[in-house]
């Protein structure tokens, strides 16, 4: 008598491989990641996770902005990305070090935003992520519709607190009381585009330069009973991630 395996011991066929591969990237959230990271994820070779990566560019599944990094293309984010003010000029182990801290910090979701300023219309776009262990975020952003999720991942600097920060430092728009407010506060609070959470955001720099916007995303009960703790904590952050960028620049510029 042939006894035969239980479905989770078989080989993955190469269409479940593909999903797998498709889910990891959804389940690291919105903006880029490395390959290593989906590869760890998913626990499939760096070929394997390479060549269907490669295929989903392709297809315009992923999007390939810089060599070993993916992201989800979720329309609109499949734009080139030539035009970033590039917040992330440090290491990326140095990056999703600060990200990972400030999250165990705050026990929230935490983004890091750059500015792009290209246009008429400014933007701000998701680069990096670290959702933890917050199954009630990822659950809410399972239930948005596409066009939310885009703009979580893209969206005009009006439209949340990540885009004001950043707006608030530019140099060619008018100068009003909320600016003035942000300015003077160093951050902004407002709903996130997933319903039912908020936004807390703070600018980061290059020098005077604002390049892009650090936010930390709560259920809007814990952002109020946990402000007083998370702001010094999200603006520590965003001052040291500032401070590498403008020394992570400065050695480029010596090294070309």
């Amino acid at each position: 008598m042939t006894i035969q395996a239980p479905f989770d011991d078989a080989e993955p066929t190469s269409h479940e491989r593909v999903f797998r591969v498709y889910q990891a990237v959804e389940e690291l959230g919105p903006g880029i990641h490395p390959m290593w990271r989906i590869i760890e994820s998913t626990k499939y070779t760096k070929s394997t996770v390479h060549r269907i990566l490669t295929a989903g560019v392709r297809a315009d599944a992923f999007v390939h902005p810089k060599q070993g990094h993916y992201g989800l293309t979720r329309g609109r984010l499949a734009t080139p990305t030539e035009g970033l003010s590039d917040s992330t000029v440090m290491d990326d182990g140095v990056l999703y070090r600060e990200l990972s801290l400030l999250q165990r910090q705050t026990a929230q979701v935490v983004m890091v935003f750059s500015a792009v300023l290209i246009g008429g219309t400014g933007t701000r776009l998701c680069l990096h992520s670290n959702m933890a262990k917050r199954a009630d975020f990822q659950a809410a952003l399972a239930r948005c519709t596409p066009q939310v999720r885009d703009r979580l991942s893209l969206a005009p600097l009006h439209a949340d607190a990540a885009g004001l920060v950043i707006q608030a430092y530019l140099d060619d728009v008018p100068a009003s009381s909320f600016t003035r407010e942000i300015r003077a506060e160093g951050h902004a609070l407002t709903q996130a585009p997933v319903p039912g959470w908020e936004m807390l955001a703070a600018p980061l720099f290059r020098g005077r330069t604002v390049t892009g916007a650090l936010a930390v995303l709560g259920l809007p009960t814990q952002i109020q009973r946990h402000r007083h703790s998370y702001v010094p904590a999200l603006m520590q952050t965003a001052a040291r991630m500032s401070r590498r960028s403008e020394g992570a620049a400065a050695m480029s510029m010596a090294a070309a």
